[in-house]
């Protein structure tokens, strides 16, 4: 489950980040994980499951959300002794607990430690994101529930999206989701990229396209920043000597992303343009 090898990660993370006496480290890696990972999405994730009449279905996505929710408190006992304690007894606990300061503080996990759930919850997270920001620039009614269309290349990640369709329309507050490999036609509709997957909302009567021309000669900027620096960092040397492999390897990667998503505004601008 990707949410409770996130919550390893963030343990492994606060544990090293005290070790070293970096206690901004700690608060920000709690804070990141308690607002964002686990208010923001996977409780909003769950919430069906919370809600549902089987018990089968139920019972384990509340159990799930009392032990994310009890290492959460763990974790912010040291910073947060009062107002943690007061939550912890309202959880349940086991017969004869008397105080969250004489629990033991969280510790890895391996076993919950694994890459394919988090990439698998990146794509959904970055494909209902994107759905969110073409919303808000439109102006959308937030109740209002509107079609899109979704372009990958990737056919595993395709199916994937196909088997996780409700929670995505859900969370991206979409009627309909048309998934497909086929290349989106940008007229008429706002569309967002990365170098995985093209989203396409279509315009509505209000919404003007010189709006779009607008928001991708900005965000054409900033990518060309961004692979400027990049570029400028992996042409130094001295820091492709020194720094790790691994570092300079997804350096890499992230600049061929860059490169691909600005290819991709750059081609949609000039046929808005034309």
């Amino acid at each position: 489950m990707w949410f409770f090898s996130r919550l390893s990660t963030v343990i492994r993370d606060v544990n090293t980040a005290l070790e070293s006496f970096h206690f901004h480290e700690a608060c920000q890696s709690i804070y990141q994980f308690f607002w964002g990972d686990f208010c923001d999405w996977y409780i909003e994730w769950v919430k069906p499951d919370l809600t549902s009449a089987d018990k089968k279905t139920a019972i384990p996505a509340w159990r799930n959300i009392f032990a994310a929710l009890d290492a959460a408190l763990r974790l912010l006992h040291p910073v947060m002794p009062f107002l943690t304690e007061e939550l912890w007894h309202r959880l349940p606990q086991p017969a004869g607990e008397r105080s969250i300061a004489l629990d033991k503080f969280p510790v890895l996990g391996p076993k919950w430690i694994e890459t394919k759930g988090a990439q698998e919850m990146k794509l959904f997270q970055e494909i209902i994101v994107a759905a969110r920001n073409i919303r808000a620039e439109m102006k959308l009614d937030q109740k209002r529930k509107v079609p899109a269309e979704l372009s990958i290349g990737n056919p595993l990640a395709r199916k994937l999206v196909q088997e996780n369709l409700a929670p995505v329309l859900r969370l991206a507050n979409l009627s309909d989701l048309v998934i497909s490999s086929d290349q989106l036609n940008p007229e008429g509709g706002a569309m967002r990229s990365t170098a995985l997957f093209d989203l396409r909302i279509a315009y509505g009567d209000a919404v003007d396209a010189q709006i779009e021309m607008a928001r991708l000669k900005k965000d054409l900027e900033r990518l060309a920043k961004d692979i400027d620096s990049k570029q400028a960092r992996l042409a130094d040397e001295e820091f492709t000597s020194k720094a790790p492999a691994k570092i300079v390897q997804d350096l890499r990667s992230t600049l061929v992303e860059r490169q691909l998503e600005h290819k991709k505004l750059l081609d949609r601008l000039n046929q808005l343009e034309t």
